[in-house]
């Protein structure tokens, strides 16, 4: 379980995504994992007592999410059937991700993103995200970006957390009739600002 991840359904059109250094880098490992297979879907639980967004409206809760290749066939109504038999048929696996490639990716990404966007949509409390294969590699390749920056982001040191980006133009925002555009990304990491003061407070010698 990424135990400090937090996915958000959007508002106004953007999701918004919140996760510490580590699970950054482990859900950019996930999601080219999802692009890697179309017989596979990656599943990805709300931590316990994870806390809603407090700034937006009454707060928006987190929800769980599903990552799958669009030639899996995969459609957010079968989730609930294919929860059942995860339950009762859950087993260990361990699975190698492909290494992340290098940020510069050729414009070619966007131009297949503009002709087939990602799918995102909401069945049974589940965020289900649906894309071609090259675009969840690039999503994960970002999101590795992204943990990469976070140990000498100095608002992370300072706060203990920090907008890192935005994740935008890989989505569909009219495929849904809860249309998202972008994924704001936040990492939350107070280990980097605990440690920081804590040095500051302890006495030399």
């Amino acid at each position: 379980m990424l135990r400090n991840t937090l996915v958000y359904p959007p508002d106004h059109r953007i999701g918004y995504l919140k996760a510490s250094r580590a699970d950054l880098l482990r859900l950019g490992a996930l999601f080219r994992i999802a692009a890697t297979s179309p017989h596979s879907a990656i599943h990805i639980p709300v931590p316990p007592g994870a806390p809603p967004i407090p700034f937006i409206g009454d707060g928006i809760r987190p929800l769980p999410v599903l990552l799958a290749r669009e030639d899996t066939g995969l459609r957010p109504c079968d989730w609930s059937d294919l929860r059942r038999r995860m339950r009762r048929a859950s087993a260990p696996l361990t699975v190698t991700a492909p290494a992340a490639r290098p940020p510069d990716r050729p414009e070619d990404v966007r131009r297949r993103a503009d002709r087939r966007p990602a799918r995102y949509a909401e069945h049974a409390a589940t965020i289900v995200i649906t894309a071609r294969a090259e675009l969840l590699f690039r999503i994960g390749d970002l999101l590795t970006t992204m943990g990469d920056l976070v140990a000498r982001d100095r608002h992370v040191h300072q706060h203990g957390e920090s907008f890192l980006g935005d994740i935008v133009g890989f989505f569909d925002p009219g495929s849904t009739d809860r249309p998202m555009h972008a994924f704001c990304v936040v990492a939350v990491d107070p280990i980097f600002h605990r440690a920081r003061w804590q040095k500051q407070r302890t006495p030399a010698g």
